[in-house]
């Protein structure tokens, strides 16, 4: 089994994310990505990313490779980094919306791309068996560590010259969500938007996503309502999610988002094939929305990777997940907040109407989300009395709605979606699954 899940490896940092598994993967990545040239590290703002930081600079730089190191940075800053300057990799020290004890290590190959799932199964074997056949320079060839501070600079530029619009007469407000974009994000949004405020950017290592950001908008919604904002954007920890409030304290969430960039890049004939790349936890209202303007919606699983990897492979240019990683490939081929936000700041700002109005394009469908912790996600789905559970509910459902029951790739829980007209349907069907779960794991280890 790969170390890696859906998005890097990740763990409670300094217990099944060590600091010997940060020194172990600098080591494979040094030997292993295949230019020659420095590998760029970025971290968000926990507590524990230094601690790994230096576990990684070790690992590289005995094998001989520099390391441009870049500070706190976003996920997707350290992608454009890693592409614009032809840097050989990189590797992003983030848990992303986890809580501060987790940390996670994100891979990219010289492309900005995470690195493929034949890499990721090639490196953990490597980490887990102790395979190093690395070189192990000594004198003059051991690896540096280049400050990369301008680089960092180069990519709150590109985000500055993204409006085409002028963005001076809306009031936005900010949610870095205490994470790797509380710097970055004032200096661009103050540079293009005179009038936009902010909340929770003073990072003190244990406070990034706690009680704010796009897992947590609930404080985002009411300064937006007792400020009179039109809008406000919230990020998660490393900054590839952007979830969006209205003028009213509504949610919009990245089915929302999609839908309000899908609509202006149809109207504008820059929606390629006139479709859409969703996941299967898109709200089935979106769908409809889409499909009532002749745009079609193709689902993936969950994960960015997978809505990238379908985008690629049909030729289309939109993308997204319902949690707010949106991919608008004519920008940025990863989800990017910070994109996404001043992409549809610039929509309300020639729409010229409340972002409430732009939002309620999508009605969306009753539908529950609910997180149940267990020791093993994986393997409680096994379970015959877990299946059963699952399939009498798709039962109960059929032609009416849908669920789905699937092991988080990024944190010991399992996700349990479900939709109908219904709500009180719904309500019924998400809590029999999760007393279900809840009495199947106390199973686990017995």
């Amino acid at each position: 089994m790969s170390l890696f899940g859906t998005d890097g490896i990740r763990g409670i940092a300094n217990q099944e994310l060590s600091c010997e598994i940060g020194f172990r993967l600098g080591r494979v990545a040094g030997s292993s990505l295949p230019s020659k040239g420095p590998i760029g590290i970025g971290k968000d703002t926990r507590i524990s990313c230094d601690m790994l930081e230096a576990a990684l600079i070790a690992g590289i730089t005995s094998t001989g490779r520099n390391v441009v190191q870049l500070g706190v940075l976003t996920t997707p800053g350290l992608s454009y980094i890693v592409k614009q300057y032809e840097l050989a990799g990189g590797v992003m020290i983030s848990a992303s919306h986890n809580p501060f004890q987790y940390n996670g290590l994100k891979v990219f190959g010289s492309d900005g791309l995470k690195i493929s799932d034949q890499t990721e199964t090639s490196f953990s074997r490597a980490i887990e068996e102790g395979i190093d056949d690395g070189p192990w320079p000594i004198g003059k060839e051991i690896g540096r560590v280049i400050r990369g501070n301008h680089l960092v600079e180069s990519y709150a530029d590109f985000l500055k010259g993204l409006p085409t619009e002028d963005l001076s007469n809306l009031r936005v407000l900010v949610d870095t969500a205490n994470g790797s974009a509380s710097n970055i994000a004032r200096d661009v949004w103050k540079t293009i938007c005179p009038n936009s405020d902010f909340i929770n950017f003073s990072p003190d290592g244990v406070n990034i996503n706690a009680g704010c950001g796009s897992t947590d908008p609930n404080m985002l919604r009411s300064y937006v309502v007792e400020g009179s904002y039109d809008v406000g954007f919230a990020y998660d920890g490393d900054g590839d999610r952007c979830i969006a409030v209205d003028e009213q304290g509504n949610v919009v969430n990245g089915d929302g988002l999609m839908a309000i960039i899908a609509l202006d890049m149809a109207a504008q004939g820059r929606l390629a094939k006139n479709t859409v790349v969703g996941t299967v936890m898109s709200n089935y209202g979106l769908e409809r929305c889409l499909s009532s303007r002749g745009i079609k919606l193709i689902r993936t699983s969950v994960g960015d990777k997978f809505v990238f990897e379908e985008m690629c492979r049909g030729g289309y240019n939109l993308g997204g997940e319902q949690s707010g990683h949106i991919i608008i490939k004519d920008i940025s081929e990863v989800g990017d907040g910070l994109v996404t936000s001043i992409c549809v700041a610039q929509i309300l700002a020639q729409s010229g109407s409340k972002f409430s109005g732009l939002a309620s394009v999508v009605e969306e469908v009753p539908q529950l989300l609910v997180n149940v912790e267990v020791p093993n996600p994986v393997e409680i789905l096994d379970f015959p009395e877990v299946k059963q559970a699952v399939e009498k509910v798709s039962l109960d459902l059929s032609g009416v709605g849908r669920v789905l029951v699937r092991a988080s790739g990024t944190e010991p829980v399992v996700r349990i979606m479900v939709e109908a007209e219904d709500e009180d349907l719904v309500r019924e069907c998400a809590e029999y699954l999760e007393k279900i779960l809840i009495r199947e794991s106390g199973m686990l280890g017995r």
